[in-house]
């Protein structure tokens, strides 16, 4: 599991350790770090960085339980949208979620 790794490099960031179990999750926890192919590796760790950036700056928003928001005629739904998916209950921008499925890790019949 990608958990795993991450907790081996003495990452103790709460953050980056979400980003790593919103990782396994969306990728079944098949991430054997070291049985990875290079491109595997670089994409993951890419991706990894950007979604702890991303939980990090909008933790508000995803851990609310609010699916809408209406104040003085203005409103916000929060949810999918063409620039954010939910994909096995986690919150996740779709480019970053592309990225992370040409790994060929993210598909659940593999």
């Amino acid at each position: 599991m990608f958990i795993s790794y991450i907790e081996q490099q003495k990452n103790t960031d709460k953050f980056a350790l979400k980003a790593a179990e919103h990782i396994d999750v969306l990728t079944y926890n098949r991430i054997k770090y070291n049985m990875l192919t290079e491109f595997q590796k670089k994409v993951i760790n890419r991706v990894h960085s950007r979604l702890t950036a991303f939980e990090k700056e909008n933790e508000d928003m995803i851990t609310s339980f609010l699916q809408s928001y209406s104040l003085n005629g203005a409103s916000m739904t929060i949810g999918e949208s063409w620039n954010l998916r939910v994909v096995c209950g986690v919150a996740i921008p779709t480019d970053i979620y592309a990225l992370l499925k040409s790994t060929g890790l993210c598909y659940p019949a593999i």
